[in-house]
């Protein structure tokens, strides 16, 4: 079952075009429901515009003082293990070891590192936390290649860095990035 009509709470398949958040299952409820949605559908507009600004907003570059994942100060004592060329993000040894703070902002890669090149990891992420679902090419050392059925079948070029190589088929990562 969907969500509820905000109405009469059947099956809601329409939604109100203004703040596509209100639920209806028919013309007729939304019309009747109008003068009580009327408020909160502004509202919801004013926030629909609010979040989509954020979105859409770089984000800003961290300070290059402290460690981004944990906000310690970097010392003599204490330096800067990693920096990310691309976002700025900087971290200590202990961060740049955590799978999650160790993480930069980056989309596509982390540290510079591109995640394409790289044997899939779970916690390979945007800095929002969704996962990298982009094309993969690992670089392998001899006597550690993947299978011949692990790659498709022909070369192209891939959808992250644009090299012309053999790519990983998607069936060989499971949902948490790692190879089967």
């Amino acid at each position: 079952m969907g969500m509820p009509c905000q109405v009469c709470y059947e099956d809601a398949t329409l939604a109100c075009s203004k703040c596509k958040y209100a639920r209806y299952c028919s013309q007729a409820c939304q019309k009747a429901d109008w003068k009580t949605h009327k408020k909160g559908c502004e509202m919801q507009q004013i926030i629909n515009q609010f979040e989509e600004a954020q979105a859409a907003a770089p984000r800003a570059r961290p300070n290059s003082k402290r460690c981004t994942g944990c906000n310690t100060k970097f010392s003599r004592d204490y330096p800067c293990d990693d920096e990310c060329p691309d976002c700025g993000y900087v971290v200590c040894e202990s961060c740049a070891c955590d799978q999650s703070s160790g993480t930069c902002y980056c989309a596509d890669s982390n540290f510079g590192r591109k995640y394409c090149g790289m044997e899939p990891r779970w916690y390979h992420t945007d800095g929002d936390g969704k996962p990298y679902e982009g094309d993969r090419h690992p670089e392998t050392y001899p006597g550690e290649e993947y299978p011949d059925e692990f790659y498709e079948s022909e070369p192209r070029a891939c959808n992250n860095c644009g090299e012309m190589t053999r790519v990983l088929k998607r069936e060989y990562c499971n949902e948490e990035g790692i190879l089967q």
